[in-house]
């Protein structure tokens, strides 16, 4: 926009992801402390998660209470979405975990507190929405009410993971996750039960390179796209052989205990 050539793109239907974080517990804390002090908290809360959130280059849409919007793929998608979501998710975990440490020291009884998240992805509508005395740019559709509801319904320290971001996850190489079993939960506004996955992000070393990754059954190095791959568990390998593929099918929990995936 700054440059007067990109005009800032409205009612525009286009693929994204959307991250929702909210603190478990904070409305009870809030009625028993000062005004003052909820203020202090929820500036270092929303410092810390709109670090992560510059730091994978999200798009902040808004602050809600205290919840935290987020969108991946605005103006326009690079095809990492997924990818940024999920390492902004594990992020902000580590820094919540941080800053309880730093608030149990201000206060005599324990904090029951927690950060749970909640990632879709799918198609929304871009648009300036509101009135003209008030406008929000924003998004509108099934993707972001999708995100706040598993944000609503994830447990402190957990990350719930639609289907659609699950099988993204799973595809790239470049996402290091852990993907529990499917919950079908009934989420108000939705018809039936709709799947939802508790994803654990880990974190990624300095020297992982999302070009190669290892054949857990004979340890050779691959590069990207010269291999095949399976789920197991919740947890991608990959394999430099379709004789690998096979030997690991036949007892993956040898060599799931044996290696770690790449």
């Amino acid at each position: 926009m700054s440059d007067g050539r990109s005009p800032l793109p409205s009612g525009v239907r286009l693929p994204v992801t959307v991250l929702f974080a909210d603190i478990c517990s904070f409305t009870r804390l809030a009625t028993v402390l000062p005004a003052e002090r909820v203020v202090a908290l929820l500036d270092e809360f929303f410092e810390a998660m709109t670090a992560a959130a510059v730091a994978h280059e999200a798009m902040i849409d808004k602050l809600i209470g205290d919840a935290i919007m987020l969108v991946y793929g605005v103006p326009r998608g690079r095809g990492d979405e997924t990818r940024r979501a999920l390492q902004t998710a594990g992020a902000m975990h580590r820094s919540f975990i941080a800053l309880l440490a730093r608030w149990r020291t201000n206060f005599p009884a324990p904090l029951r507190l927690g950060l749970a998240i909640g990632v879709a992805n799918g198609e929304a509508v871009l648009a300036n929405v509101g009135s003209r005395t008030r406008m929000d740019y924003t998004l509108i559709g099934r993707p972001v009410n999708l995100a706040a509801r598993l944000a609503a319904a994830a447990r402190g320290g957990e990350t719930l993971v639609s289907a659609g971001v699950r099988d993204a996850a799973m595809r790239d190489p470049g996402v290091r996750v852990d993907v529990g079993r499917v919950r079908h939960l009934a989420l108000k506004g939705f018809r039936g039960r709709v799947p939802a996955y508790r994803a654990v992000i880990r974190s990624v070393p300095a020297h992982f390179s999302a070009s190669t990754v290892t054949d857990p059954v004979c340890g050779m190095k691959l590069d990207r796209g010269q291999f095949s791959h399976l789920v197991y568990r919740g947890r991608r390998y990959h394999f430099c052989s379709t004789s690998c593929r096979a030997t690991f099918r036949r007892n993956p929990r040898r060599y799931v205990d044996a290696r770690r995936p790449a």
